[in-house]
């Protein structure tokens, strides 16, 4: 049995609106079978939103005529849904010249002439395969199934264990953190349904929390400034403010970033591949040596070599020339932390002259 995509057409054309229902409706595309719903104005279509759980909203841009001097409504609607809700969207309009730059991975834009019935087909089918559109029902059925598990068979089942903390907030405490357990690298691959993933290797998505947000400076995020890349190597707890305690940074270190392929274990790869080949490979894989640690590429940053020999300090309050790009997530950002503290504490002394102690024995 296919998997069900609930759609709702929202326009105030009426014969547009029967024509596409005969059309879509049981329709399936890339395996999912459709359920269509329709509105017959902005307004109703507003109402279906917030009180429905759609997978894809097909929406027209103008009231009425798609003339320039018309009210474009299906942008009110847009905005209804950014507000409430994560649905996709596909604008299906006779006029689409005012919807340049609106197109995204969730957001597609089709225009009702000739052959618009099929280019909307291929649109839905887009949206589907790329699967970020309708990940958030298989979010959403893990997440239930967690959390239904969890009541039950430990708060249930164990309630001798629970019956002691019933009165405070320890029990949701073990459940989100069994709910944040729960999206381990195997449920990840199942969700996103990507055979691609390697359990025993980590995918360039897994060391990066984007964007980095607005709250405080942590060890581990990565800034850019005239096109250079940095991370910051000050300890988090460095930047903690709380209650009468200040924070203790005032200067703030950084590790520089080169791109790999300005880096010299490139360069050398490059000069002699065969030879170089296991080294590159090691300091991808940040195996050998703590002076070097790799950050994967990924489209919000480039491959990224750090030198830990390559440093500068920056005032705190600088920091806000810097534009905040992401931030290593655990246990990458202690990881390199952990590389740069054994690469600046090594000591270093001669090696013991073993042939004279073995021929003294």
């Amino acid at each position: 049995m296919n998997p069900i995509l609930n759609i709702l057409f929202v326009d105030d054309d009426a014969s547009l609106r029967a024509n596409l229902l005969e059309v879509f409706n049981d329709d399936v595309i890339e395996g999912h079978t459709l359920v269509v719903s329709e509105a017959a104005d902005f307004e109703k279509g507003k109402s279906l939103i917030a009180n429905n759980d759609y997978d894809l909203v097909v929406l027209d841009l103008y009231k009425g005529e798609p003339k320039e001097e018309n009210e474009k409504l299906g942008l009110d609607v847009l905005k209804a849904i950014q507000a409430v809700a994560f649905i996709p969207v596909i604008f299906y309009s006779g006029l689409t010249k005012d919807l340049v730059g609106f197109e995204s991975e969730i957001v597609g834009v089709v225009n009702k002439g000739s052959g618009g019935i099929e280019q909307l087909r291929i649109e839905i089918g887009r949206i589907i395969k790329s699967n970020i559109g309708l990940i958030k029902r298989k979010v959403y059925d893990h997440v239930k199934i967690t959390l239904r598990d969890y009541f039950w068979k430990t708060v249930h089942d164990q309630k001798n264990i629970i019956e002691p903390v019933k009165d405070d907030i320890s029990i949701g405490y073990l459940l989100l953190r069994r709910l944040a357990h729960s999206l381990s690298k195997e449920n990840i691959k199942a969700l996103l349904g990507d055979e691609k993933i390697r359990k025993d290797k980590s995918h360039p998505m897994e060391f990066y929390l984007f964007p980095s947000g607005d709250d405080e400076y942590e060890a581990g995020e990565i800034l850019k400034k005239d096109q250079i890349y940095y991370v910051i190597l000050t300890p988090s707890c460095d930047f903690i403010t709380e209650g009468s305690r200040s924070r203790k940074v005032g200067h703030v270190l950084l590790a520089v970033a080169t791109k790999l392929a300005d880096s010299e274990p490139y360069k050398k790869y490059q000069s002699n591949k065969e030879k170089y080949r296991q080294t590159l490979s090691d300091l991808i894989e940040s195996r050998k040596g703590d002076r070097y640690f790799f950050l994967p590429g990924t489209p919000f940053i480039d491959n990224l070599v750090l030198d830990f020999q390559s440093k500068t300090m920056v005032v705190y309050e600088n920091l806000k020339d810097y534009e905040r790009i992401a931030k290593l997530d655990m246990p990458f950002a202690q990881s390199m932390i952990s590389s740069f503290s054994r690469y600046y504490n090594r000591i270093g002394f001669p090696d013991i002259d073993a042939e004279y102690v073995i021929n003294k024995l």
